[in-house]
């Protein structure tokens, strides 16, 4: 065998090249008409070598604790990559076969329309390949672990709201996060998800919502400590529905004037501001939800 799990475990930038080349190869095989389409071969292997770094696999060493990959044998293994590479380009398929439908249903409803439905970008929902190089990974490698860490955490404090941490682990193994899930399962001593129940995308909603606070909560990147302050301290404006906060006030006791200003620019950039260097920063309820949801990774 060219590789194994254990190689990708401990000697990344060597297996590497050979995971590329498996994993292109079997790509092209199962996307058929659509093999030679580089965005769709590179976003299939960009799939598994993601999958394979979230389950902490891929570089993990001895960091991470080992998974049910690492006890496969290699025929099992590379069975495993296969059927990954197979999911992944007929759900790739799928997709392409329902834009086709999409955008033959819009000319037919207009064919005066100027404007080609084709002309937006549409992006798969796991980006473009994440990895170009084995040095990339290797620097990426630390922040997920962390970030896997932080989350898990999160997803715990849902303990409390046992039908809203249900419903995220549901979401978690529909994502191909077993282990994450059987880890929190075996942590918080409950048994594992089955059937969503009633109501299940309430509790999902609600609890994206918690997630997305404590993730902002435990993050170190200035642009995020400064959106969550501003949710945070934000003073209604009577009888507008808009918000401002003082710029003193998002510096607290941790903050210099020059961060805060940088953190505030930030936003601007990413649309979720339009502020001009006031001292006063103003911004809508609209603006508030969107700045509610941001989250980076660390800087």
């Amino acid at each position: 065998m060219p590789f194994t799990a254990h190689d990708l475990r401990y000697r990344p930038e060597q297996s590497y090249p050979l995971l590329y080349a498996y994993l292109h190869r079997n790509a092209q095989r199962y996307l058929g008409a659509f093999k030679y389409d580089a965005f769709e071969v590179d976003t299939v292997i960009g799939h598994v070598v993601e999958q394979l770094v979230r389950l902490g696999l891929f570089g993990g060493g001895d960091k991470t604790p080992l998974t049910a990959l690492d006890n496969l044998s290699d025929a099992q293994f590379y069975a495993f990559l296969n059927r990954s590479v197979k999911n992944k380009a007929i759900d790739r398929l799928r997709k392409r076969r329902l834009l086709v439908s999409s955008v033959a249903e819009m000319e037919m409803a207009d064919e005066d329309d100027e404007i080609n439905p084709l002309d937006d970008a549409v992006e798969s929902v796991w980006g473009f390949t994440p990895f170009s190089t084995p040095e990339e990974i290797t620097l990426h490698l630390a922040s997920q672990h962390e970030l896997r860490t932080v989350l898990k955490h999160c997803i715990m404090l849902l303990s409390a709201a046992p039908n809203q941490l249900q419903a995220v682990m549901l979401e978690l193994n529909e994502c191909g996060a077993e282990e994450l899930v059987q880890n929190i399962a075996s942590d918080l001593h409950i048994p594992l998800p089955s059937e969503p129940g009633p109501h299940t995308s309430q509790h999902k909603d609600h609890a994206h919502k918690k997630l997305r606070h404590c993730l902002q909560q435990h993050s170190s990147n200035l642009t995020v400590i400064v959106a969550l302050r501003l949710t945070e301290y934000k003073q209604p404006v009577s009888g507008t529905g808009n918000y401002t906060v003082d710029l003193h006030t998002l510096m607290g006791e941790d903050l210099s004037e020059i961060a805060v200003r940088t953190g505030l620019e930030t936003l601007v950039s990413e649309g979720l501001l339009d502020w001009h260097g006031e001292q006063i920063v103003a911004f809508t309820s609209s603006q508030a939800r969107r700045l509610a949801r941001f989250y980076r990774e660390e800087e």
